[in-house]
């Protein structure tokens, strides 16, 4: 077969980014008998709609030249030479990478009708407002011929805003690429200027108010003062209520916010030095920031929402709190730390990990493809 393999590659950031790049290596490399073409885009977002710093990672990654950029959001010109190119191609399938209706216009728009496609969604709908949401992927969606969900509660909702369009549950796969092994707890500390006695909870990722940040600063009140909160990642939202949140509950002396993204090498640092991983998402689908804590071997503590009970067994790996309750969030960590000292956790933790390995994703894809 000959599919089309159509999301944002690196140089552009972010999971989705990490994931499209991750899966298309892995199915070229276990099905190298089909002939995988990988389309990304040339520009995702316009400027003045994006919060960040930048949209592209630093130069050097050798990903950066691996697809065709021909895909513009905002060019309609571009739309009609990205169709004239799927249709010469023959294309037997093509799979996009689904997760905002901002994208809606471009990939219907440059997608021929007569070709089969499979919509992978890593979310159904956006967590933020957007205009004309609900229309657009209800749109998107009557053009699949299959959708991928990666939860339960997504698959659910699929199925109420698709009508005819298979539907295949698979998951998340694990981001295990940013393991390093000349890294441990003692020298990520080190570095970080953390003692070892320090229980450190780590909240990784962009901050955007779904997030539930605010919910975990207040947590943090409620716990013992050797328990320090570690926020990495990029500000998208209100920034000066975060730090006077921190700085109005007089915890400027156990949270400390790295306010930038990070760069794939960096990662291993901050996941090293980190007891737990805490995501107290107010709406969620899933986390491919979950799945870094998985391959690292994190407890994670989580909230009851979306698809996120799916990635921890409740008192074996990690614990589920309730969304927007610090008090509940506060509990979880506790009992987080609680578990920490068993020695069997580590292998729980591997064999949770596993069951979200990357083959098995590609061969259940492919088999629905076939």
């Amino acid at each position: 077969m000959k599919i089309a393999f159509v999301g944002p590659f690196p140089p552009f950031r972010g999971g989705i980014a990490q994931f499209t790049a991750r899966l298309f290596e892995t199915l070229t490399e276990c099905y190298p008998e089909h002939d995988f073409v990988p389309v990304s885009f040339s520009r995702l977002y316009p400027s003045f709609l994006f919060p960040g710093t930048s949209q592209m990672e630093p130069p050097g990654d050798e990903q950066h030249t691996m697809a065709n950029r021909m895909l513009d959001s905002c060019n309609p010109i571009h739309w009609l030479s990205a169709r004239r190119f799927f249709r010469k191609s023959s294309f037997d399938w093509i799979i996009v990478q689904w997760w905002n209706p901002f994208f809606a216009p471009v990939l219907l728009a440059s997608i021929p009708k007569d070709v089969k496609c499979a919509g992978i969604c890593h979310n159904m709908i956006p967590h933020e407002g957007f205009p004309f949401a609900l229309k657009l992927v209800i749109k998107f969606f009557e053009r699949m011929n299959l959708l991928v969900a990666h939860s339960k509660a997504d698959l659910k909702e699929a199925d109420t805003l698709s009508n005819d369009t298979d539907l295949l549950r698979l998951y998340h796969p694990i981001y295990d690429q940013y393991l390093n092994t000349d890294m441990d707890r003692e020298s990520a500390r080190k570095q970080l200027d953390y003692s070892d006695s320090t229980g450190l909870v780590l909240f990784f990722g962009l901050i955007r108010p779904y997030k539930g940040l605010h919910d975990l600063i207040k947590a943090m009140e409620l716990l013992p003062d050797h328990i320090s909160l570690l926020i990495v990642g990029e500000c998208y939202a209100n920034q000066k209520e975060i730090e006077d949140d921190i700085s109005s509950a007089g915890l400027l002396n156990r949270i400390r916010w790295i306010n930038e993204f990070v760069p794939d090498s960096d990662v291993s640092l901050y996941f090293n030095a980190a007891d737990i991983v805490a995501l107290p998402y107010r709406r969620a689908t899933q986390s491919g920031v979950a799945q870094i804590a998985l391959s690292f071997c994190k407890t994670l503590v989580l909230t009851d929402t979306g698809g996120l009970s799916e990635l921890v067994d409740v008192g074996a790996t990690g614990f589920l709190a309730e969304p927007e309750s610090p008090t509940s969030i506060a509990e979880s960590i506790l009992a987080g730390f609680e578990l920490i000292s068993d020695p069997d956790l580590p292998e729980r933790i591997r064999k949770k990990a596993l069951s979200f390995n990357w083959k098995s994703y590609a061969v259940r894809l492919m088999e629905h493809l076939s």
